[in-house]
């Protein structure tokens, strides 16, 4: 479906620049900017393979068993009993990867541990509804991917929305708690 949206976006914007005169314009644009994407792919590339290198030294090493033993009392309080102990992993794994701005590093592990959650049950359960919802706010303490954007896109200062960033995240992350402990409460 959405590569239908694209290509029409894509479709209509060539018509419409021919039909203004400016179709040269537009398909040098539209040149220019994939030329561009795949430039900023590239420098990519490097910070994400650092960082999703360091995420797995992190996890053979078993600091990620040693990070949820440490926030096993939250997450417990947190999630009461729809946490289950296999799932405890991939949670932490994936709460983590957020923290650091690893989204693409974050998916599988937040797909095994939603998988963990819901196994045998046909529909979701508070917990993953509230898993759900922590993994789309993510607290992010370090937006090491904007943060490469950033960099890539020859920003002075890339890190410069690590503040804001922090203080959106968290707002988002303990609103969506809140709406989740509500709506738990209503049913």
């Amino acid at each position: 479906m959405l590569q239908w949206i694209f290509g029409g976006m894509m479709v209509f914007s060539l018509l419409e620049g021919m039909v203004n005169g400016s179709g040269e314009a537009t398909v040098f644009s539209m040149l220019n900017a994939a030329s561009e994407a795949v430039q900023t792919a590239i420098a990519l590339t490097g910070a994400y393979a650092f960082f999703c290198g360091m995420l797995n030294i992190v996890r053979k090493a078993g600091a990620a068993e040693g990070l949820g033993k440490m926030i096993l009392p939250a997450l417990k309080r947190l999630f009461g009993d729809g946490l289950p102990p296999d799932a405890l992993e991939p949670v932490t794994m994936n709460l983590t990867a957020n923290l650091l701005g690893l989204g693409n590093a974050a998916t599988p592990m937040g797909i095994e541990a939603a998988r963990r959650m819901g196994k045998g049950n046909d529909t979701a359960g508070n917990a993953l509804c509230l898993f759900l919802v922590i993994n789309s706010s993510s607290v992010q303490l370090f937006p090491s991917s904007v943060i490469a954007l950033r960099a890539a896109a020859g920003s002075a200062d890339p890190a410069r929305i690590v503040l804001p960033t922090l203080i959106a995240t968290g707002v988002s992350t303990a609103v969506g708690i809140v709406s989740c402990k509500c709506a738990e409460r209503m049913t």
